[in-house]
């Protein structure tokens, strides 16, 4: 049986007076048979009614009880007297971890209150089905009874037990015992009730609890004769409470360090776009000085180093970035290395150790396939071996340097140090795989253990030269993997070919003029235009005839701050088939997803100095003729088309569309005075609206929507004539016009 069940039926069998159960509203949930003994009423008839109802009769009256003023959310656990006209009362509230909050209301034909708990059925019944903890003490602070649940608690097999005992006979330390009977004087000797208090409880388990604690004066005839006790464990409510406020400042610090890679990210961004023109610029200017050039390299390499290792610190954990896995993947060597390189600078800063490198062309853009995690270590080991290959006390500078090339077959990296050297034993003990600890304090060898399974799970090889105070060159080969799709490794143009150039960063733009100046040179048929702001660029592109469409290479960047649309968006809007993303984002998946989906390649940002760029005389343009018919039609309703066509246009050479995207790729075949008529609700994500403001931006003057909805004037553009779909006669004009 339930507890609601049980007090329920404790309520309703109550044989010592009037018992009334109650939920925080007044609505008398039950009311006990022994009403009959005090008047002629039926107890059914006053369920579910306020309790107003009931005590208006003349027998009952009492004041005004606003149970929910008495006790607000959180205020269990009461016994509250009520002195009425014929009958005492006594207002109990009860936790019983259900939804709904109760109330018992007890009423005695007398004029002292007295619990009687002792000798009440119904009250023992009442305090042993609740979860709380309850007891009750004479002035003396010595128990005369409590419910099972304290019995349980302070090892006791029965209630009774505990009569005539006092805190110091139960299980708690002589301290807490003190504590108890300090706060039992106070409320005897000043009959103020002490509510709803915290203290920490010493139980019997050994364990400190959290308790919430309620001790009323028991007042009869005017004089304090003792005092009740109510109280609840709430070490789990604590603790949740604890637990939420650590999630919320977890949570808290989550959203911040959220904020901060947010910006880690846009700096490193902003860094590698100026980098990437300072990249381009430094290596397509040849009148700049080489002593120049190497400074200016240099300088760009370490802003890099900044930016690579704002994004190793911060955005580690962001789950945008593809995962450093275990398993086998084709592997971007040179921007694996760049990473790595700046990891060691900012490990070395404080050591006489310079680390340079040097890739070829081809080098940038070659790829193996690897665990990314197995070629850091590995990479990382060697390293360490370099600096380890030095005795920093005569004074003497280290200097590393990593080098990376590649053939069509093979990518080389080389790890060169000017340290010690290795002896020709040490180097013949190395080829054999037999151990050694040389130029290691521990013993634990060179790390070249690791190296080795490296390279035999991934058909690498390994190649050692090395002289005694000269230093050590150690040489791995792999075999180069087939870049995938999303990679782009050169640009290939045709000669009358308009490359559009779309970056927020105008220091891109120079980059690119200065990268493509000498082929202009060479080439001048070709065209440059520069886009700074997506829409833009996107009217522009749409405003192409279909035969100048198909010129068209686009070089965009994929974030363009502040704007509504972004490089891929562009690409797929504009509708244009030869492109290339630049962009330092190029690790996330879903942009080579989306890269992928719509045809276009990736380059990333910090290689757009080392790609070629080559006029490809293989590339022809397509002679793509204008298109003249009477009308077109868009809508993806292809009945409602067909049937309007058949109806009134049967005459007339009519078009038909239901996708408008599809619409936009093929509009600029179409004279510009062509009558377009457009549904305004497709199940794409434009509107007939905004799809006759774009034709309007490219010239187009014959627009017209076909809606069932009504408009108001100011809802249209001036160029847009709206026609309803069921006005024929109108749509029947169109023919004439």
């Amino acid at each position: 049986m339930d507890n609601y069940t049980l007090i329920k039926n404790s309520v309703e069998n109550h044989a010592g007076g009037i018992a009334i159960l109650l939920n925080q509203h007044s609505t008398i949930l039950a009311v006990s048979k022994s009403i009959h003994a005090y008047c002629d009423i039926n107890p059914n008839d006053f369920l579910e009614k306020n309790l107003s109802h009931l005590l208006s009769f003349k027998n009952f009256k009492l004041p005004e009880i606003n149970i929910e003023k008495l006790y607000g959310e959180g205020n269990n656990n009461s016994v509250i007297s009520i002195n009425g006209k014929n009958f005492v009362w006594s207002l109990m509230s009860l936790n019983t971890h259900l939804e709904e909050k109760l109330f018992i209301l007890i009423g005695n034909k007398t004029q002292s209150f007295n619990l009687g708990i002792n000798e009440s059925k119904f009250l023992k019944e009442i305090i042993n089905s609740i979860p709380q903890y309850i007891f009750w003490k004479d002035k003396n602070s010595v128990f005369l009874g409590c419910n099972d649940n304290f019995a349980q608690l302070v090892g006791l097999s029965d209630p009774d037990e505990i009569i005539g005992k006092t805190d110091y006979d139960l299980s708690w330390t002589e301290e807490q015992s003190a504590d108890f009977c300090r706060d039992d004087k106070q409320v005897i000797e000043t009959g103020i009730p002490k509510l709803f208090y915290e203290e920490k409880q010493l139980q019997p388990d050994g364990k400190e609890h959290i308790v919430l604690v309620s001790k009323i004066p028991h007042i009869s005839e005017n004089t304090v004769t003792g005092l009740v006790c109510i109280y609840q464990d709430i070490t789990d409510k604590k603790e949740a409470e604890h637990l939420k406020l650590e999630n919320q400042m977890h949570k808290q610090a989550l959203q911040e360090q959220r904020k901060f890679t947010q910006i880690a990210n846009q700096v490193a961004h902003d860094i590698r776009s100026p980098l990437a023109s300072l990249l381009m610029i430094v290596k397509s200017c040849s009148e700049i000085p080489e002593a120049e050039r190497i400074a200016l390299r240099e300088a760009a390499i370490s802003i890099g180093d900044i930016a690579n290792n704002l994004l190793s610190q911060y955005t580690h954990k962001n789950t945008d970035l593809a995962p450093e896995s275990q398993a086998n993947q084709p592997m971007l060597v040179s921007a694996t290395l760049m990473q790595l390189l700046t990891d060691k600078k900012y490990e070395y800063q404080n050591l006489p150790v310079k680390l340079t490198h040097e890739f070829s062309q081809k080098g940038h853009f070659a790829f193996i396939k690897i665990s990314i995690s197995d070629f850091k270590r590995m990479i990382s080991n060697l390293i360490n071996n370099a600096k380890e290959a030095f005795h920093f006390s005569n004074g003497k500078k280290a200097k590393i340097s990593v080098n990376l090339d590649a053939t069509n077959e093979w990518v080389t990296i080389s790890i060169q140090d000017n340290g010690k050297g290795m002896s020709p034993e040490l180097i013949r003990k190395i080829k054999q795989n037999i151990a050694v600890s040389e130029g290691k304090n521990a013993g634990y060898g060179i790390g070249l253990t690791q190296v080795r399974d490296t390279l035999r799970r991934h058909q690498g090889e390994i190649c050692i030269t090395s002289e005694v105070g000269q230093g050590t060159k150690i040489l791995l080969t792999f075999p180069r993997f087939k870049a995938p799709n999303w990679i782009g490794e050169e640009i290939k143009l045709g000669k009358e070919d308009i490359i559009v150039i779309l970056d927020d960063d105008a220091s891109i733009h120079s980059a690119w003029d200065t990268k493509l100046d000498s082929l202009l040179k060479t080439t001048p048929s070709l065209q440059i235009k520069h886009f700074h702001q997506g829409r833009e660029a996107l009217n522009f592109l749409n405003s192409l005839a279909p035969e100048e469409k198909e010129k068209v290479f686009l070089l965009t960047d994929f974030e363009l701050l502040k704007q509504e649309l972004n490089g891929l968006t562009v690409i797929k809007k504009s509708g244009i088939t030869r492109s290339l993303l630049v962009t330092s984002h190029y690790v996330k998946p879903f942009l080579r997803d989306q890269a992928a989906r719509i045809g276009t390649k990736i380059l990333p940002k910090q290689l757009a100095s080392e790609i070629n760029i080559l006029i490809d005389s293989d590339i022809q343009y397509k002679n793509i003729e204008a298109k003249h018919i009477d009308l077109i039609i868009v809508d993806d309703d292809k009945r409602f088309s067909d049937s309007l066509t058949r109806r009134l246009f049967l005459d007339k050479k009519v078009d038909h569309y239901l996708d408008p995207y599809h619409f936009l790729k093929q509009v600029t075949r179409y004279p510009k005075n062509t009558k377009i008529l457009l549904d305004n609700h497709f199940a794409t994500n434009m509107t007939g609206i905004e799809l006759a403001e774009k034709l309007h931006e490219i010239g187009y003057t014959s627009l017209y929507l076909l809606s069932g909805d009504t408009f108001k004037k100011s809802e249209l553009p001036i160029y847009l004539t709206v026609i309803r779909k069921d006005d024929i006669s109108s749509i029947k004009k169109l023919n004439n016009e």
